[in-house]
């Protein structure tokens, strides 16, 4: 990964060592039910039985899953103003044609895929039910 030279790292700084959003959402489930179509699986949930209110989501099928996607959603008291998030996802597809496919055939609404300067290899849109923006573009050499 590039670094810009008169960058200089404080080594009294201990970095953290991973990044896990929580999304405040209208329903656990249908958002569980959504994000499994992106291969994410229930790692914990509050409480264990009955309706969720709290869930930490994981990618199981990638080799290291510390080290793969992460997400935590939270039950929101309160509608989400889709038009107010001002937060994009970006996510990797090992298979970018063959996941659209499979998010068409389940019902949602991918955009199509788009191909700009940056990213030749191809990124799509694509809103989880409450809204959010998620970016899904094929992966490469250089990206996760």
């Amino acid at each position: 990964m590039a670094r810009e030279d008169n960058q200089e790292i404080e080594e009294r700084i201990v970095p953290v060592s991973g990044l896990v959003p929580m999304l405040p959402v209208l329903d656990v489930e249908r958002s569980v039910a959504f994000y499994k179509l992106l291969g994410f699986a229930v790692g914990n949930r509050l409480p264990r039985n009955g309706q969720m209110h709290w869930a930490w989501l994981y990618a199981p099928n990638v080799p290291d899953w510390r080290r793969g996607p992460n997400l935590m959603l939270t039950r929101s008291d309160c509608a989400i103003e889709s038009a107010a998030q001002p937060i994009l996802f970006y996510l990797y597809a090992t298979n970018l044609v063959a996941l659209r496919e499979e998010l068409v055939r389940a019902g949602q609404s991918p955009g199509p895929i788009q191909y700009p300067d940056y990213l030749p290899k191809g990124e799509l849109q694509l809103h989880d039910p409450d809204g959010y923006c998620l970016m899904i573009a094929q992966n490469h050499d250089d990206t996760p």
